[in-house]
């Protein structure tokens, strides 16, 4: 081989191998860092390794992975990785000779800050003597209501017009009422179900007639074992259940056996504990928080928060008082009703940047 023959060979087999470790190396930093931009072309497909998140889709030249915190997209020229973190969402762009271009990816994902973006725009009674454990509306067109203390805990029906309460009934003294949901069962009847804090029991009820019809037991976080809120994904067929920790526990409608837990992080990554009344609203579980004006909602699978909301302003705590806190959320079909424990009102809500809400539901 002659030597100009050679050093084509050695530059074929290690330079050229060399420059392109560098050129990923390059994209991998950027991508690391934050956002980067690399020339592309419209639709193309793009093959990138990006470890843990390593599906990604192609949709009218946009790209994103199942985690939902990455987006890629290709127009005129360019290749725009957007990377959403725990912190903030930052943009870099490599100009090109065809165009340079920033872009925002405040768009494509929720901000992670708390938001305070909501708006009440109808206010309707409650009654001052409920100490409010557990709301949810009935696919029969009525709202549901538990209440806790000893020897004070009911079960409420109430209509939606009046939001007076036309029916209910007291469970045992012994018992201390906790959260409620209305669900379907496995024979397609609307049912009610009414946990208890300490002493690990559900009871099952009839919505019609608020008769009882069947006792469980169930199991959370040992030693204590204590339930807080309830809702039911219909879609799984089961009750997801609090219990004051950090923890969710999703549970079987039938049986009320454990299936699976998440642990709930906030934004910065930090778990939250003091989760009690439950509202499954747009596919998240949204959940107060015992003592803060707070409402966040989580994923189902991951337990990381998604939306955060501040509700301080809704019912201000120096007019309602300091122990009169927020607590329960259910999902209407153009609303979203608040209330808390003790309060005189509960307010019709609707989130701001969350206009999806009643569209999807």
């Amino acid at each position: 081989m002659s030597s100009v023959g050679k050093t084509a060979f050695i530059l074929a087999i290690v330079i050229l191998p060399t420059t392109l470790l560098v050129l990923l190396g390059y994209i991998a930093y950027h991508f690391i860092g934050g956002d980067s931009s690399v020339p592309g072309h419209a639709g193309d497909n793009l093959a990138l390794d990006i470890g843990e998140h390593d599906a990604i889709s192609n949709e009218e030249g946009k790209f994103f992975n199942n985690a939902g915190n990455i987006t890629i997209n290709v127009e005129e020229g360019m290749i725009e990785v957007a990377q959403e973190t725990q912190q903030q969402t930052t943009t870099t762009t490599i100009a090109t000779a065809a165009t340079t271009t920033t872009t925002t990816t405040s768009q494509l994902f929720p901000t992670n800050i708390i938001s305070t973006a909501f708006t009440a725009y109808e206010q309707v009674p409650h009654d001052t003597t409920s100490f409010t454990q557990g709301l949810s509306y009935g696919d029969d067109g009525y709202l549901y209501e538990t209440t806790g203390l000893r020897g004070k805990s009911k079960l409420f029906k109430i209509d939606t017009t009046t939001f007076e309460v036309i029916k209910s009934t007291d469970i045992d003294d012994i018992y201390f009422g906790e959260g409620s949901t209305y669900f379907t069962d496995a024979d397609g009847n609307g049912r009610l179900i009414f946990i208890t804090y300490e002493e690990q029991t559900a009871f099952i009820y009839d919505p019609i007639t608020l008769t009882k019809l069947k006792k469980l037991s169930y199991e959370t976080t040992p030693p204590w074992n204590e339930g807080w809120g309830i809702t039911f994904d219909s879609f799984e067929g089961e009750f997801i259940v609090s219990d004051g920790t950090s923890t969710l526990f999703f549970m079987d409608r039938d049986t009320l056996q454990v299936k699976r837990r998440i642990v709930v992080t906030r934004f910065d990554g930090t778990e939250q504990d003091d989760l009690n009344e439950l509202e499954l609203m747009g596919g998240l579980i949204c959940c107060n928080i015992w003592y803060a004006d707070e409402i966040i909602c989580v994923d189902k699978i991951t337990g990381r928060s998604v939306r955060e909301y501040d509700l301080s302003t809704l019912y201000p705590r120096e007019e309602r008082g300091y122990y009169n806190v927020l607590n329960g959320i259910a999902l209407g079909e153009d609303h979203v009703l608040i209330t808390g424990k003790r309060w005189d009102r509960m307010y019709k809500v609707r989130f701001d940047d969350w206009a999806e809400l009643f569209t999807g539901n």
